[in-house]
């Protein structure tokens, strides 16, 4: 059940190997560069168990020369503009500052977000 291509449904993956888990994180991938990014982060959301963020195409002050950044009090991930939206780095390393802002963490992860977006970007060639 792992191995969905990008043009079906992604299944949960609770308890799967490393090998399917593998799959799942290119699926995510591939929704995004498809320009399905909602759909990659529900499938996110669900996995580690928070709400999907909410996307806008924007710059926030203090924040205008960045590919994307996330406002925690709107669970919002904004993007410099729509081409922002559909790059899967910027997608995920936003995303995963959502998650340590919906665990109540979210100072000191930059290092994190970037580890955790190359996570999924670098299986994309695989």
């Amino acid at each position: 059940m792992c191995q969905a291509s990008s043009n079906k449904p992604i299944p949960r993956v609770r308890g799967c190997s490393s090998t399917c888990d593998e799959h799942w994180k290119r699926n995510v991938v591939s929704l995004i560069l498809e320009g399905r990014p909602e759909e990659a982060l529900v499938f996110l959301a669900e996995k580690y168990g928070v709400r999907p963020p909410k996307l806008k195409i924007g710059t926030v002050k203090g924040r205008r020369r960045v590919a994307g950044c996330y406002v925690a009090k709107q669970e919002t991930i904004y993007f410099s503009n729509s081409e922002m939206m559909f790059e899967p780095y910027v997608v995920l390393h936003e995303f995963y500052h959502h998650l340590r802002s919906m665990e109540g963490k979210f100072s000191k992860s930059e290092k994190h977000a970037e580890e955790f977006a190359r996570g999924f970007v670098k299986l994309r060639g695989s």
